[in-house]
């Protein structure tokens, strides 16, 4: 009982930590982004490595809320989703510091409603991903085998309401970002 008890604490801690980075690390992309004018020949390589940070990230989240997606519907495993959790969170949070870097150096627009929502969006993606490991941590106390339909409804509320928001935070910030790119675009 102390052993899972300690264990338990030492997560807690570990998501504390997880939660101020995201914000040191959103509120450092902001400071960088709104100190100074984009330096034009770097805002080329800036908006590709922003697609290919969003690439990364956003396939991860979708791969892993696919796996997700498939063991409430019954045609895959709790195993698989933990199985692809596990393999793409690496993936995922590469993909989410890369969003941050270089999204700061496409230094963004402050008085822009659109870009209000977006760093919103991207800020709401960073702190689920922190409160996902916690969901996991229950979801892998469950036998491998559960169906979606037996395990404790908290959990699966908590499934299907972690990874909406995902996708919704993904998707806005995609939409927004592509519609801030488009109007920013040169004639």
């Amino acid at each position: 009982m102390l052993v899972l008890r300690e264990r338990r604490r030492r997560a807690r801690r570990v998501r504390a930590v997880g939660y101020a980075l995201i914000m040191l690390g959103w509120w450092a992309a902001l400071y960088v982004g709104y100190s100074g004018p984009a330096i034009s020949p770097l805002r080329g390589l800036a908006l590709f490595l922003h697609l290919a940070a969003l690439t990364i990230g956003l396939g991860a989240a979708v791969m892993v809320e696919y796996a997700g997606g498939l063991w409430v519907i019954g045609h895959g495993s709790l195993r698989s989703l933990l199985d692809a959790e596990e393999r793409l969170a690496v993936p995922a949070w590469i993909g989410y510091a890369g969003l941050l870097v270089s999204g700061a150096m496409l230094s963004p627009d402050p008085h822009s409603p659109a870009t209000a929502m977006k760093l919103a969006a991207v800020l709401v993606v960073g702190m689920n991903g922190i409160a996902v490991q916690k969901l996991t941590t229950e979801l892998d106390r469950l036998p491998p085998d559960t169906p979606f339909g037996r395990a404790p409804r908290r959990l699966r509320v908590w499934s299907i309401a972690s990874g909406a928001l995902s996708q919704a935070a993904w998707w806005t910030a995609v939409l927004v970002g592509t519609l801030n790119t488009a109007a920013h675009a040169p004639s």
